[in-house]
């Protein structure tokens, strides 16, 4: 596979990624973002892949897989298997309207892509678009986790967030080492893991997800 090709692939993958992100800011229903995140994660692994398969770099491909594994399958399966079993909304609680968040959200990617295409970034992949778009996902991921109540749409949005730091990496230079990208991938599924476990508890005490209802914790 030629670099070329595979550059504008991964272009465009990062573009879908970050239309898909605009997406998650803009509905409301749990299980939509669950299903944009697993859509935006296999997004990744594609990206991954063709990078890998371009350079041929197995350790690239083998993450290609782990991403698919835990980001695609494991991690959206576990939440989506924790909203089925609580009662309770699955409205995502945005603090902010619909029209207000993705406005935002537009106005964070068409800022970084005017001020990150203006700056000599080399690639490690040759793929120009990648990094803005990068960055763009991950302060998308931050506005998830700061706008929404739901405990759930705050794991998305750092899902999210990781999902643009990946990106980032696999813009930057070819990813990072396969111990460290298992590392990352074990603590990311023991992160969502242990909030599978106390969202659960958290809504056993409170009757809810609304992280709001943390504040009567205070002494």
């Amino acid at each position: 596979m030629s670099h070329e090709f595979a550059s504008n692939a991964i272009d465009v993958l990062s573009i879908a990624m970050l239309i898909v992100a605009l997406g998650m800011v803009w509905t409301r229903s749990l299980g939509s973002a669950l299903v944009l995140l697993g859509a935006q994660s296999l997004m990744l692994a594609g990206a991954a892949l063709y990078a890998g398969l371009a350079t041929g770099s197995p350790h690239i491909v083998a993450a290609a897989g782990l991403t698919a594994l835990v980001k695609c399958a494991a991690a959206p399966w576990l939440l989506w298997l924790l909203l089925q079993r609580l009662p309770t909304s699955h409205d995502a609680q945005p603090s902010l309207g619909q029209r207000s968040g993705l406005v935002i959200a537009v106005l964070m990617a068409l800022v970084f892509a005017r001020t990150l295409d203006a700056q000599p970034f080399n690639t490690a992949i040759g793929a120009e678009r990648v990094l803005p778009t990068a960055v763009t996902v991950m302060l998308i991921g931050i506005q998830i986790m700061v706008t929404h109540r739901q405990a759930l749409s705050q794991v998305i949005g750092f899902l999210v967030l990781e999902n643009g730091m990946a990106l980032a990496a696999l813009t930057a230079a070819y990813g990072m080492p396969l111990i460290v990208e298992f590392g990352i991938f074990l603590d990311l599924l023991l992160a969502v893991f242990v909030a599978f476990v106390y969202t659960q508890r958290m809504h056993v005490i409170f009757g809810s997800l609304d992280t709001d209802q943390l504040r009567r914790l205070r002494g």
